[in-house]
């Protein structure tokens, strides 16, 4: 009786051929890419500018600024002594040409009646200081542009080499059956063993 039944199976293959091309690419339509520059006009325009000093007609109407009334008052007080100075060494002067028949009470009468001068004058005396810077205008005009910039593209060849594949479908194998039935050692781990009658 056979207890082995061998299979043998064996190998099972295919070939896959891809064939070599050549694929082009065709290029797209031209493409343009425009800028533009639009024209500007700047206008810088300076109004007209008045200067009015008025410094000196409000010195005029006595209208002062503090550092200009003490700089006149103390010019009035220097000239005030002075003044007082010289009517004292007048007054000695007079005084001391007594014997020429001149009396004290003469000389003081004299003093006492004398009237001080008058002017006419107009208020303000001096007009304001008045300057000027005309207006004026800059015109500043920066023509416009228009760049153009085309973008050709080129038709592109692309070579793809061919291909061999070999594909292994079923690999060689060799099936082995055995056909009897199992032995068990010791006979009584047979399942289906049955003790010997005695």
């Amino acid at each position: 009786m056979q207890l082995l039944k061998i299979e043998n199976i064996p190998i099972q293959y295919r070939f896959q051929i891809e064939s070599a091309r050549l694929e082009m690419k065709q290029s797209d339509n031209p493409q343009m890419q425009q800028s533009r520059t639009a024209a500007r006009l700047n206008l810088h325009k300076k109004d007209i500018q008045v200067r009015l000093d008025t410094t000196e007609m409000r010195n005029s109407i006595n209208l002062k600024s503090t550092a200009t009334m003490m700089a006149d008052e103390a010019a009035k007080g220097k000239q005030a002594v002075q003044s007082a100075i010289s009517d004292m060494a007048s007054f000695g002067e007079q005084v001391s040409q007594i014997q020429n028949g001149v009396t004290i009470a003469q000389l003081v009468s004299q003093k006492l009646f004398q009237q001080p001068d008058t002017i006419t004058t107009f208020l303000p005396s001096v007009g304001p200081d008045i300057s000027w810077e005309p207006a004026s205008v800059n015109v500043d005009y920066q023509a416009g542009s228009i760049e153009t910039d085309w973008e050709i593209d080129q038709n592109v060849l692309d070579y793809v080499p061919g291909k061999f594949q070999m594909i292994i479908e079923q690999y060689p194998q060799v099936k082995i059956e055995y056909l009897g039935k199992p032995h068990y050692v010791p006979a009584s781990a047979d399942p289906n063993y049955e003790e010997p009658v005695a």
